[in-house]
């Protein structure tokens, strides 16, 4: 059984050296109390308020020590805030939650870097969910020249130990992170926010350096049996030779092999709501959703088993959110899988990663795309 943690929790746990030394601050205050009510010379006096001050700086010292944990602040690395967009207050949370892990924040995580021919490369940032993964990784010693694309021959991720095993199959894409992101209305930007120039003519200036003259290879994973989960699971990455990539052709540069094994974390950040709602115009009815921060599963049932080939499922596919304030995203979707459960098509599903950081409990409705002529839908999920 995964350890589920719900996310956002306000609750603070105190180290237990804090509140040792805390309690022993509070007795020595009251032992000098009851001392001082005893005697009424001015020596007691002058004993007495040293030794309070020293108690005080004992407890501001343990004060202290908790404002100092509290203060760690927790930021994801520039290829996975261009993968997935999240706020310092949205990356602080899922990292302090255990939900994203931030490799280049531990010491002791720098046995994972892996040097070949010259150029190393280690995780960066790793956020998962039951359904999705996000990985990034840092390369150094290798650069390319303007306007050309760098990239890997190969890149292989999966579950477990043997790679030719069907359970060990993922959902996968990755790339070098360009240094461009969409904006709220799905257009692509910098990441500084600035507009790309002659982005209609496909003259795009990409920004695969950054200042300190590394690379980031982002990359985005699914689960391939809509039941399974990747909470707890070992996920192997193996990179096979680095060059450049020219109208989908490799142009080989460097000879190496990066391969990396990498632990999940176990916790679970997603929240079941009941919803109950036909979805207008179709024979489907959205059941329940199960949603985190950065991903979702819908579940449908079917009232009229359809008929059509593999490739057109028929399925309404959620497309974006709307937040209890008004706030519209209406292309939060970003990679994902849809289907039925089995061959009656009396159920559906659909496995969506987001493109951004959401608040679960901040989520009022649903935009729904329900037929290849863009007609959307509105499905409150509020109770």
């Amino acid at each position: 059984m995964s350890n589920k943690k719900k996310i956002f929790s306000e609750e603070i746990e105190l180290s237990e050296i804090v509140l040792k030394k805390t309690n022993q601050a509070f007795e020595m205050i009251q032992q000098e109390d009851i001392s001082y009510m005893e005697k009424t010379n001015m020596k007691s006096k002058k004993l007495f308020k040293t030794q309070v001050a020293a108690v005080a700086g004992v407890c501001m010292l343990a004060v202290s020590s908790i404002s100092a944990v509290a203060a760690i602040h927790h930021y994801w690395g520039r290829g996975m805030k261009g993968n997935i967009q999240a706020s310092e207050e949205q990356q602080q949370m899922l990292t302090d939650e255990k939900i994203a892990k931030v490799y280049y924040e531990d010491p002791e995580n720098s046995s994972l870097a892996v040097t070949d021919s010259g150029i190393t490369i280690k995780p960066d940032t790793v956020i998962v969910d039951e359904r999705f993964v996000y990985m990034s990784f840092c390369i150094s010693g290798y650069s390319v020249e303007d306007r050309s694309e760098p990239g890997f021959e190969t890149v292989n991720v999966y579950q477990g130990e043997n790679l030719e095993d069907d359970s060990a199959w993922v959902n996968m894409s990755g790339t070098m992170y360009n240094g461009i992101i969409p904006d709220e209305n799905g257009v692509p930007v910098y990441e500084d926010g600035t507009s790309i120039e002659n982005y209609e003519d496909g003259d795009i200036i990409c920004r695969y350096i950054d200042s300190n003259g590394n690379m980031e290879y982002i990359i985005q994973a699914s689960v391939v049996d809509e039941n399974d989960t990747f909470l707890g699971k070992t996920m192997h990455i193996d990179f096979k030779n680095l060059g450049t990539l020219s109208k989908a052709e490799f142009i080989p540069a460097v000879e190496g092999n990066w391969n990396f094994e990498i632990n999940l974390s176990d916790v679970s950040s997603s929240k079941n709501i009941q919803v109950g709602q036909k979805v207008e115009g179709t024979d489907f009815t959205i059941e329940n959703i199960n949603i985190s921060p950065i991903s979702m599963k819908v579940n449908y049932s079917v009232s009229t088993a359809l008929a059509g080939n593999e490739d057109d499922f028929g399925i309404p596919e959620v497309q974006g959110v709307i937040l209890k304030d008004g706030t519209r995203i209406p292309y939060l979707i970003d990679g994902g899988s849809l289907g039925y459960t089995d061959s009656s098509k009396c159920n559906a599903y659909q496995i969506a990663g987001f493109d951004r950081v959401i608040d679960v409990d901040e989520v009022a409705a649903l935009i729904i795309l329900t037929s290849y002529e863009n007609e959307k839908v509105e499905i409150s999920i509020l109770k």
